[in-house]
This record gives structure tokens, sequence and C-alpha cells, in this order.
């Protein structure tokens, strides 16, 4: 009878037994799961601070993508040789549309000056043939415009810096025959008076400007690529805008010539580049200039020209290509284009002088970062955050070795690791009443 009640005490205890020492396996399991985590994030934490020193570096470096350094960007930013140019007519009415000494390609579009929209749908030799698909009816400068915040919206991103507006010239050796005897002067043009002329206006205005003379000879489609060095590094100091000063190259100089304001000038025509991913942006910017300047400078602006190309305007969403005249003009006509198109463009971008309190340079976010830098902190938080939860799906998947043991392993924590820290206390809590009713 008694050997008979030892067995029976034996059966009852055995299972008991099991479950302590499975519960303190899987308690094991559990902090080895927990300990490895901890062990990754501060190991990525740690290893990420020297990787934080270099990453202007690593995001000017990634500026130049594959083609650049395969020497093949900026294939479709050519233009035709001197006395060239092709002209793009209305496909039904054979009127003439637009002139321009770039290569033209199907796709391409033309903003006139009166805001009709056409779109390239055929090229033959130097004649391209486009059709209008409406009118811009959103090129209308609204005066509430005025009163927004600069810091709202796209400018919150850009603008942040000491420099307010960038300038620099990727064709360096475009020139005016009237004023400088030729049409190219190799890292000398009169283009360089042309941003001169531009810059010295906006400085009168108080606005901070850089006119970068770098030259990036030969006058080529890779000139892009080469001035991109150059747009990198004033991109640098931040600037509400960013432009790349130019001119055309039709042979006739009354395409260009205008009177605005009672001063003879030459027009200026916007360009935007097709191939790139801030093209809307960039678009609707160039529109927002335009409808300003037909308001306030009416007859300045020659139309906006969409061209396949990336014209480096991927670096902002305020890069815009300005076409000053054509090399026939006089030199000092496009000065006076340029001018004025400076007296109007702080109005736009709704710049206050430098230094001058609640003025665009000096703003900070919140959390005491320039939008630029708070932007770049959360895009580095979120690739921490990507590499905890990849590493952390490794060491699961080493620790298991399969997708299955993760998915359970997974499974398991959230029934057991965080379910316990609430099921425990509300076991605690059913408890405690019924030792009450005891008592």
């Amino acid at each position: 009878m008694k050997h008979t009640m030892v067995q029976r005490l034996k059966t009852v205890k055995q299972p008991t037994g099991r479950k302590k020492r499975g519960r303190t396996n899987l308690m094991n399991k559990r902090m080895q799961i927990m300990m490895g985590v901890l062990l990754l994030v501060i190991g990525v934490v740690i290893t990420s601070i020297p990787l934080a020193m270099v990453v202007p570096k690593v995001q000017e470096t990634a500026a130049y993508s594959l083609f650049d350094r395969l020497g093949l960007a900026g294939g479709y930013e050519q233009e035709l040789k001197t006395g060239e140019y092709m002209t793009i007519v209305d496909e039904k009415s054979g009127r003439v549309v637009d002139k321009t000494a770039r290569v033209v390609y199907v796709g391409d579009e033309v903003i006139n000056e009166s805001n009709r929209q056409y779109r390239v749908t055929r090229v033959r030799g130097n004649m391209a043939y486009s059709r209008m698909i409406g009118k811009a009816s959103d090129i209308t400068w609204k005066e509430e415009w005025g009163t927004v915040p600069a810091d709202t919206g796209v400018e919150a991103a850009v603008g942040l810096g000491t420099t307010q507006i960038g300038i620099y010239h990727t064709h360096s050796d475009e020139s005016y025959v009237p004023t400088d005897g030729v049409e190219a002067k190799p890292a000398m043009g009169g283009i360089f008076d042309v941003g001169t002329a531009l810059a010295s206006v906006l400085k009168s205005k108080g606005v901070s400007v850089i006119d970068d003379k770098t030259p990036h000879e030969p006058h080529d489609a890779n000139a892009y690529h080469r001035s991109r060095k150059t747009a990198v590094k004033l991109m640098q100091k931040r600037p509400l805008a960013l432009l790349d000063i130019h001119r055309d190259g039709v042979p006739d100089p009354s395409f260009y010539n205008k009177n605005v304001e009672g001063k003879k000038v030459t027009q200026v025509r916007l360009v935007v580049g097709r191939q790139n991913p801030n093209m809307a942006t960039n678009l609707a910017f160039a529109k927002t200039v335009k409808a300003y300047m037909d308001k306030y400078k009416p007859g300045l602006i020659k139309g906006i020209y969409m061209g396949r190309g990336d014209y480096n305007q991927d670096l902002s969403p305020r890069a815009l290509l300005l076409e000053v005249g054509t090399h026939t003009n006089d030199k000092y006509r496009a000065e006076k284009g340029a001018s004025i198109f400076a007296d109007a463009f702080p109005s736009i971008l709704k710049i206050t002088p430098a230094g001058v309190p609640g003025g665009g340079p000096g703003k900070t976010s919140p959390f005491g970062l320039s939008g630029r830098e708070a932007g770049s902190a959360w895009k580095t938080i979120g690739w921490l955050i990507g590499i905890v939860l990849i590493g952390g799906a490794a060491f699961l998947f080493i620790s298991t070795g399969s997708i299955k043991g993760i998915r359970s392993k997974v499974g398991e924590l959230g029934k057991t690791e965080f379910a316990s820290l609430f099921g425990l206390r509300k076991t605690n809590r059913k408890r405690s009443p019924k030792r009450n009713k005891q008592d």
C-alpha cells in the first residue's frame, strides 16, 4: 500500500519537474534572444557614429550616378553647331511655335509667351512638329501667394543656409558676337558678365549670392557632368534657388529682342529638364516665376522649354536653367534683361535681406536643426531602424535555422513575452480577491 502511494506521488511530481525545466529553458532562450537583439542595437549605434561623420562626403559622392562615372551622363543635353538651330512648328497650321539651338526630341514641350502648351510629336531634320495640348491655365500669379511664409512647403527643405541664391555657368565659353567679337571664349565667355549683372542686382537688394565662375570646357553635352561638381558645392550652402545661366544660339537677334519697362533687353527663356525626379516641382517653380514676371515684368519671359535631359536640376526643386538672349544679341541687352529678372526674383521667393530677423538664412526646425539637416537626420534614423530590423531577422534566422522558425519565434514572443507583462498582473489581480475571501 505504501509502495503504491509512493509511486503515485512520484507520478504526480514528475510532470511538475518537467514543466519547471521547460520554463527554465524557455526563459533562457528568451534571454538569449533579448540579449542578442540588445547587443545588435548597441553595435549598430557604435558603428554608426563614425559613419555619421562621413555622411556629407557620401552624399556628395552619391550625387554622381553610374552613368556619370562612365562618361555617359548628359547624353541628351546636346546643342547644335553655331549657326544651326531647330524650328518647332504647329503640325496643323505650320505656324512657328519656337526656335532653339538645342537638339529637340519627341516628347519635349514648349509653353510659349501666351502660355499655350505644345508637345513635339515628330522630328525631321531641323524641323520639329508639335501638337497643341492646351493652355497652361495655372500660370497665373495670385496676390495671396506673396503673403505665404517663406518656410512652408518645399521651402522648408531648402534655403536655410547663409547663401540664398547660387549662380553658375555650365557653358562658360558662351558669348555675344556684337559685343564680345566671337560666339565663344573658352573660360572667359561673355555669359559671365550676364551672371555678374544678375548677381549685382540681387546683392543690391540685400540678397546673399554666390556667383561661381568655374569654367567647364569643352562646350559639349558632358559639360553638365563637369558642372555638376560646381552645382553640388553650391548646394552645400543650401541656397533657396540654383540658377545655371546660358544664352541660346538662334541666329536671328530679333527672336529675343524686346522692350521691357521702356528698356531694350533680351528675353529670358526658362528651361526645365524632363529626365529628373524633381521635374514636376521644378516645372511648378518655373511656372510660378513666369506667372510673376508676366504680371510685373510683362514681356521678359520668352517661355518655358521642357527638354529631354536632367540639367543637374535633380539637385534642387528650385533649380532652373536661364537662357538670356542669343549669341547674335548685344551683351548689354542681355545684361539688362538679367537685371530686370533679378529685380523681381527675390519677391517670388519671398526672400528678406540676409541678416535681417525673420529672413531665410538661419531658420531652424523646433529641434534646432535646419530643414535639410532635420530631413537628413530622419533619413539616418530610418536607415538605423532598417538595419536593426534586418539584423534582428538575420539573428533569428541563424538561431532557428529557417523562416518558419523565425515566424514561430516571433509568434512566441508576441504571445508570451509581451502578454506576460500584462497577463501576470491580471492573474495577480484575479487571485488577490480569493486571498481576501480566505482571510
